[in-house]
């Protein structure tokens, strides 16, 4: 028996830990990049540029404010005495007006485990249940920028990131069930830690080329009852490039790449994922339009597609919207707006 508490104890040890690098690592931040499958490193032009690379800052409009809200889920089959589940959510609230730029973004992500007996022997539907665990990453940001001659801008973002975890158990059946039983605990055990991501933008007539780096200051999180699951947020490079028909200025259309040069832990294993993406423009730019494919490098493929669209109100003011499908049940949704000045 006390092996047992010991393998669940490690198992949760897992799950919350890839929670937590999913929960700051993931790219569902940002409805344009994620329309575009994540290939944003070298496009980050708008206020997300915060997040997926603050040099980008010194590309886009004079002022821009960004909201956006998004969903992602990874289901079993079957769903009904499956195994692990997750979920994430991510809201973003960002604005730019170089040579600054400010945001709030939080990703929370709810895991749920196979289905185990609670004691040995051939369980009946009572004597069973799933470990569900809910991780919740506040980050606080603040970006400047600095220009290194005519063509490369250096952008540095001061982060104050806060993670929140628990775990319990649950009786569902049903793996969205227990998501929901994860989606409704309450986090009491947090930790706050100072971290710093920087990022480079080299633009030169129609091409751009993107690098940044996060985590740089590695964080340790002490979670976990007297801090005995410490977590630390591993470095992450991403290096991009994009061509842009009308750069410097307004492009019409725009094809952009991403690759990861670090493996980061994900809740499906570990990943080193590679992106391309374009957005193109249409009726006086207040109709856009982008698509994009993502794939791991590591391990099996994961492939996923997404498309989205962006519906101008006005010559500033824009409803954003994204959808992805991957492999086996992969899906994400966001929503936003955007204002340019």
């Amino acid at each position: 028996m006390l092996s047992n508490k010991l393998k669940h104890a490690a198992l949760a040890s897992v799950l919350v830990i890839g929670a937590v690098q999913q929960a700051t690592a993931q790219d569902i931040v940002g409805v344009r990049a994620s329309g575009m499958a994540g290939a944003f490193v070298a496009v980050a032009d708008d206020a997300s540029g915060v997040y997926w690379n603050p040099a980008g800052l010194a590309t886009g409009a004079y002022a821009s404010f960004v909201l956006g809200y998004g969903g992602a889920e990874s289901l079993p089959e079957p769903a009904i005495l499956g195994g692990g589940a997750a979920r994430r959510t991510a809201r973003m609230v960002a604005l730019s007006a170089p040579p600054a730029g400010f945001a709030y973004y939080r990703q929370d992500v709810y895991t749920a485990g196979p289905w185990e007996p609670v004691v040995a022997g051939v369980p009946g539907r009572e004597e069973v249940r799933r470990s569900v665990h809910a991780v919740r990453a506040s980050t606080y940001g603040a970006t400047a920028l600095q220009s290194l001659g005519q063509y490369i801008v250096v952008g540095t973002t001061l982060k104050l990131v806060r993670l929140q975890a628990v775990s319990g158990t649950t009786a569902a059946a049903n793996a969205q069930d227990a998501l929901d039983a994860a989606a409704g605990l309450s986090a009491t055990d947090s930790d706050t830690k100072g971290d710093l991501d920087v990022g480079v933008m080299m633009a030169v007539a129609h091409v751009r080329l993107g690098l940044v780096a996060r985590n740089l200051r590695t964080p340790t999180f002490q979670l976990g009852p007297e801090g005995s699951l410490p977590v630390e947020l591993e470095r992450q490079f991403q290096v991009g490039g994009a061509w842009g028909s009308g750069w410097p200025g307004k492009s019409r259309v725009v094809l952009a790449f991403n690759a990861d040069l670090t493996d980061r832990v994900a809740i499906d294993g570990e990943r080193r994922d590679m992106a391309a993406g374009v957005e193109t423009w249409w009726r006086a730019q207040r109709l856009g339009l982008r698509a994009g494919v993502r794939r791991s490098m590591t391990g099996e493929s994961r492939q996923v597609l997404a498309a989205g669209a962006s519906a101008g109100l006005t010559a500033g003011m824009f409803l954003e919207g994204h959808v992805a499908r991957g492999s086996p049940d992969d899906r994400s949704w966001s929503v936003g707006a955007r204002f340019t000045f």
